[in-house]
């Protein structure tokens, strides 16, 4: 009898430390997660799933399926641009810089680079790849990179009927890649950046607009960048051009009809 109660005492010592053992070990074990776009959990602070569905700092979901944090504009933004999607030609993270600003007439969120560049420009004739970002055919979502002599991709629509229209919501690519609510300036917004600015004032106005020129619409060269200004708008014009904000030497500004099919560089505002 006596062995049988120590046997039931030792069990049960036994058993309180083998559980505060359990729950140290939990403890210390016990992390923050969130959701990745894989949808499993990461503990990696900047890979998770944020409110767009994409991975990057800033608004996020939580493994409760809430918000981490709202965006306001003037945060930094962080995408992580993938190919799968059809949009960016290369696959690399980025941070946007972002402004609210009424240099397109109204109070608008702007980022401060051209889509796809890792960088702001640091001069008005910066003629890096890293500022200069991508370029894109008017009213297509696949983007194109030009570093030293290649383009990536090699393909290139040289001719070939356009359909009447502007760029629609499912080509966008600011939409795409920034996510619900970004998108490409249209006309009337360019023209007021247009008289804002001037000739002299792009890359110094709170925009830093890049001289990163175009892919020329034949063969898809690349023309003029570190000089020129060629940023589409949302607006078509006819089947063969649309609209965009063009800047070159020695004075020229103006929002003019461009061939569709040239390639331009695409800035991102926000309702």
């Amino acid at each position: 009898m006596i062995e049988f109660s120590l046997i039931i005492i030792i069990n049960r010592y036994f058993m309180r430390a083998l559980i505060c053992i359990l729950v140290l070990f939990f403890s210390f074990n016990t992390v923050y997660a969130q959701l990745t776009i894989n949808g499993k959990i990461s503990t990696i602070p900047t890979t998770y799933v944020n409110t767009n569905g994409k991975v990057g700092t800033g608004e996020g979901l939580e493994n409760s399926g809430k918000k981490t944090k709202t965006f306001v504009c003037g945060d930094d933004i962080t995408i992580n641009h993938v190919t799968t999607d059809g949009v960016a030609p290369v696959a690399k993270t980025v941070t946007y810089k972002t402004v609210l600003t009424t240099i397109s007439g109204v109070s608008k969120c702007w980022i401060t680079s051209n889509l796809g560049a890792t960088n702001e420009a640091s001069s008005a004739t910066d003629a890096t790849d890293n500022a200069s970002g991508w370029y894109w055919q008017f009213n297509y979502k696949r983007g194109y990179r030009y570093a030293g002599t290649t383009r990536t991709p090699t393909a290139w629509t040289s001719s070939g009927t356009q359909p009447t229209q502007d760029w629609q919501p499912a080509n966008d690519p600011c939409t795409i890649e920034l996510g619900a609510g970004w998108r490409i300036p249209n006309l009337t917004e360019w023209t007021a950046v247009r008289n804002a600015n001037g000739y002299y004032n792009n890359f110094s106005s709170v925009l830093k607009l890049h001289p990163a020129g175009y892919l020329a619409y034949g063969n898809g060269t690349l023309t003029d960048r570190g000089s020129g200004h060629h940023y589409w708008s949302s607006d078509y014009s006819d089947a063969t051009f649309a609209r965009a904000y063009v800047v070159f030497p020695p004075n020229t500004f103006t929002v003019s009809n461009n061939n569709r099919l040239a390639g331009f560089s695409v800035r991102c505002i926000r309702d």
